[in-house]
């Protein structure tokens, strides 16, 4: 079957919410199924058009998307939905209550992932050169929901970003309100990353940080 299809080439090109229905509608799946719904999902065609593509296309481009979904990301503090500007908070080390529970409770789970995105990123209220100022938080009920369409590789962005933040605080041997933070955050991460398979993994980097973190698990006084 011939087709124009659009097949992204980076990972903000992905929402959040199509990674979620990825993991959601492949799970259990493998081989020509799993390739079908890789297509179906991260291409936006429908699932009764994908079975009339060729196998070797269907293929090729499964392939693409699995190396895409392997490759690295960086940090990203700032992106856009529609006109509206999203920031990282700009101050661990000021985590509220609130934000540090909210945290802890959904960033352990791709499912959850939108209402953790809108834990770390809320929209600019006012900027002065290289800071700016978030809106107040006032829980995920607000931005939860738009955060599922949100570029998948911020969100896998930020990930690295806590694991890497983890891994230094740890060499360190720092204590503070933000090594609680940051560890009991990533801890809730370990089960996620360990137990997927490379399609559902986030990138090389961040399971390079997460073997990091395991190592360094076993030093004393250290408690991730």
């Amino acid at each position: 079957m011939k087709a124009n299809i659009t097949i992204p080439d980076n990972l903000n090109e992905i929402s959040i919410g199509q990674y979620q229905k990825y993991l959601t509608v492949s799970e259990g799946l493998e081989g020509e199924f799993l390739n079908q719904r890789t297509v179906e999902v991260f291409c936006q065609v429908p699932f009764n058009r994908v079975i009339l593509m060729s196998h070797k296309d269907v293929k090729s481009i499964a392939n693409d998307m699995l190396d895409l979904m392997n490759s690295k990301v960086e940090f990203q503090h700032r992106f856009k939905i529609g006109n509206v500007e999203f920031g990282f908070m700009p101050d661990l080390e000021e985590m509220t209550s609130a934000e540090f529970a909210d945290l802890s409770k959904y960033i352990g789970d791709w499912q959850t992932m939108h209402r953790a995105m809108a834990v770390m990123f809320r929209p600019i209220a006012e900027e002065r050169k290289d800071k700016y100022r978030l809106i107040e938080y006032n829980g995920t009920k607000e931005f939860g929901d738009l955060m599922k369409f949100a570029p998948l590789g911020i969100a896998m962005g930020a990930m690295v970003f806590f694991y890497s933040l983890a891994n230094d605080l740890l060499k360190a041997t720092q204590h503070s309100i933000l090594m609680e933070a940051v560890t009991e955050i990533t801890a809730e991460q370990h089960s996620l990353v360990k137990s997927g398979d490379s399609t559902k993994t986030s990138t090389h980097l961040l399971k390079e940080t997460l073997e990091d973190l395991v190592r360094l698990s076993d030093f004393p006084s250290m408690n991730v």
